[in-house]
């Protein structure tokens, strides 16, 4: 079932390159979620680095799973193989789920 889902994410984030070429993942997921790169980052990476964690982390990770989807996120963060991904992978894969989210909200 792993397989799928890192399968799945990669198949998204194939498709949805165009819409962010040329710009950093991080950046475009900071900007569609409304949190600074900054945050993205400490999210995604390493949390421990960043001296805000012990005050912001925790209410900067449910910003980022109403945007995604509290199961999206969870089957991409916690059950996927995305765990050990890089900071950029992630944030890849998060815009694709953003992106898949938003389509499907548009179909009737």
């Amino acid at each position: 079932m792993n397989i799928r889902l890192v399968l799945l994410a990669a198949t998204l984030a194939a498709m949805s390159a165009p819409a962010f070429a040329g710009d950093n993942p991080c950046n475009q997921l900071a900007r569609e979620t409304g949190l600074s790169e900054r945050k993205i980052n400490m999210v995604l990476g390493n949390r421990t680095s960043f001296a805000e964690y012990p005050y912001t982390y925790e209410r900067s990770v449910a910003t980022l799973r109403r945007a995604i989807g509290e199961s999206r996120y969870d089957q991409l963060m916690n059950k996927g193989n995305l765990i050990a991904a890089s900071v950029d992978t992630k944030a890849v894969a998060l815009l694709a789920a953003l992106d898949e989210n938003r389509r499907n909200a548009r179909t009737p």
